[in-house]
């Protein structure tokens, strides 16, 4: 379980199960629900919390109404179970998120299969939930929700998506001046760019294995790998899907 201002997080990775924590407190559901009556109790922010479904359909509902019993005011819902993790083999049940939103009173989030803004659209459709969110196709593609795509989700659409004039190293560029003004850690910043730039990496690979060497990164050395890679002559655009002609651009980017 990750806490942040109220918001608990049930996640599946190997050190929440080391740490008998995250998605792994769903074999402890009594625990689960006095961490959140306690927080429900003693906060002055409201709890909101983020689950994984069971493999049985009422299992996840007992499990939403509990929280939603024991003071949670809004809930995510990701349609996978714990031990599904990878998202391209795993489809999201979007039929679970739905009947969790018609089970419970609060508001509920659906999270999974959320790679494009269609995907937006369909998933709210199908499981009426009132807001959608997006994990790893977010990190590589922050502009996903301004209406982009990777070239990867345009098959089948060509017709109406077009060169959006941007692309994932202007994002970078974009998010670590945004690190310059904001300090975070390093190591996250790391793993932003490897998000961004994977696709870029694996035509330069030479690239990424200099970025790996670098023990204690810097941003002259984050803008210059932009430029090499630029100077290479590497451009993956992302791409913008217009129905109505007129071109889609993210609020202050784009041309």
């Amino acid at each position: 379980m990750e806490r942040l201002e109220g918001v608990l997080r049930w996640c599946p990775r190997r050190i929440a199960r080391r740490g008998n924590y995250g998605a792994f407190l769903m074999d402890k559901l009594p625990l689960v629900k006095s961490l959140v009556e306690k927080l429900a109790l003693n906060l002055n922010v409201p709890v909101s919390c983020k689950i994984r479904m069971f493999s049985e359909l009422q299992d996840t509902i007992n499990y939403a109404r509990m929280l939603e019993d024991a003071g949670c005011s809004l809930l995510a819902v990701h349609g996978r179970t714990r031990d599904e993790k990878d998202g391209k083999k795993f489809r999201a049940n979007w039929n679970v998120i739905k009947a969790v939103k018609n089970a419970v009173r609060i508001p509920v989030l659906a999270n999974g299969n959320i790679r494009h803004m269609e995907d937006v659209h369909s998933c709210l459709e199908e499981t009426e939930a009132d807001g959608v969110l997006s994990a790893e196709s977010l990190l590589e593609n922050p502009a996903l929700f301004a209406g982009f795509r990777t070239a990867e989700w345009i098959l089948g659409s060509e017709k109406s998506s077009e060169d959006g004039k941007l692309d994932q190293a202007d994002l970078l560029v974009e998010y670590l001046k945004l690190c310059e003004k904001y300090p975070v850690p390093w190591r996250m910043i790391r793993s932003h760019v490897h998000k961004m730039l994977g696709d870029w990496f694996r035509i330069h690979p030479h690239i990424r294995e200099d970025l790996n060497a670098q023990s204690k990164l810097t941003f002259e050395f984050l803008y210059g790998m932009v430029n090499q890679l630029r100077e290479l002559g590497v451009r993956i655009p992302l791409y913008a899907k217009d129905s109505r002609g007129e071109r889609i651009f993210a609020n202050g980017i784009g041309a």
